[in-house]
């Protein structure tokens, strides 16, 4: 689990230090590249879900994330108090994002929030937008 927390840090550190227009070359370069970054945010995002507030609800949240190699999608799943993310289009989500690959990047490290990314026009919502407030509701961000 330590090599997971070890590549976070890392890439918290990246998206601080890089400005915005290169840290998607930055990210690419990495060891696997921008799939490889992207799944960590995503299961670092799977790890905030909280279950307890999402109890007796559930969502599909459709992320299309805009990036130099073309579209990326991953989506997020939750029911029955579970989480789970995978790669690819949902057939029904009730939500799709649209963000790009460096905001994505900020927003999945906690250094750009959701709402905040929303109302800069950073984040594009389709579909409900009640859909768009759980996802701030249900997981739980470390404020960094």
């Amino acid at each position: 689990m330590n090599g997971q927390q070890e590549q976070v840090t890392e890439l918290i550190e990246l998206v601080e230090s890089t400005p915005p227009k290169e840290l998607e070359a930055a990210v690419a370069g990495r060891e696997g590249g921008l799939d490889a970054a992207l799944t960590l945010i995503f299961d670092l995002l799977v790890s905030e879900f909280n279950p307890e507030k999402a109890k007796g609800q559930k969502g599909v949240f459709q992320f299309d994330i805009a990036s130099g190699e073309g579209q990326k999608l991953h989506y997020v799943h939750v029911e029955n108090g579970a989480c789970r993310t995978d790669k690819g289009l949902h057939e029904n989500p009730d939500i799709t994002i649209g963000i790009k690959l460096p905001d994505m990047l900020a927003m999945g490290v906690g250094k750009l929030p959701g709402a905040k990314a929303f109302l800069t026009g950073k984040l594009k919502l389709r579909g409900s937008p009640l859909m768009g407030t759980k996802l701030g509701e249900w997981f739980d961000h470390p404020e960094t």
